[in-house]
């Protein structure tokens, strides 16, 4: 569940540097179960914040190199330095963020046909992920779909 989390966060570092509305679609394989999740991600200038809200209200706040979570049971803080591929992964969401290519290319190999970029893992990176296609529609992001080694998938769509 932590790499979905971590997954999650890695699209939504692909959106613009204000608030953005997204509908977020998980296929999880172990459960073999759709879920599907609506909220807001907003970045700032030292953290990202994501504020789901369907079906209930989660808070994620990443800033630095912890993750704190908020929802109904209250607070959890995660150390993102004690699980290396967490730190690794958020390490990508500034990449992205940032429009850091030379960073990204050190993780994936990138071919962009049209309105979509795929994204292919490589290194440590190819351990966790299979694929990452991201479309744009007049260079805004429009939609996100990841595919997991354990077969997970997340699709991450902007409703703005």
């Amino acid at each position: 569940m932590k790499s979905m989390l971590v997954f999650v966060l890695l699209m939504c570092a692909l959106f613009a540097n204000t608030s953005s509305r997204f509908k977020e679609t998980r296929y999880v394989y172990a459960l073999d179960k759709n879920i599907s999740l609506e909220g807001f991600i907003t970045f700032g200038e030292h953290n990202i914040i994501i504020e789901y809200s369907k079906p209930e209200p989660k808070v994620l706040t990443y800033f630095e190199e912890k993750l704190t979570i908020q929802d109904q049971s209250g607070y959890t803080i995660v150390d993102v330095q004690s699980m290396p591929s967490l730190s690794y992964f958020f390490m990508i969401i500034k990449a992205v963020h940032d429009e850091n290519t030379l960073l990204l290319d050190s993780f994936f190999e990138t071919t962009i046909k049209a309105n979509q970029t795929h994204l292919s893992p490589k290194g440590v990176t190819a351990e966790i992920l299979e694929e990452v296609y991201v479309e744009h529609r007049d260079k805004a992001l429009k939609s996100l779909h990841v595919k997991i080694k354990n077969g997970d998938r997340i699709s991450i769509e902007i409703m703005d």
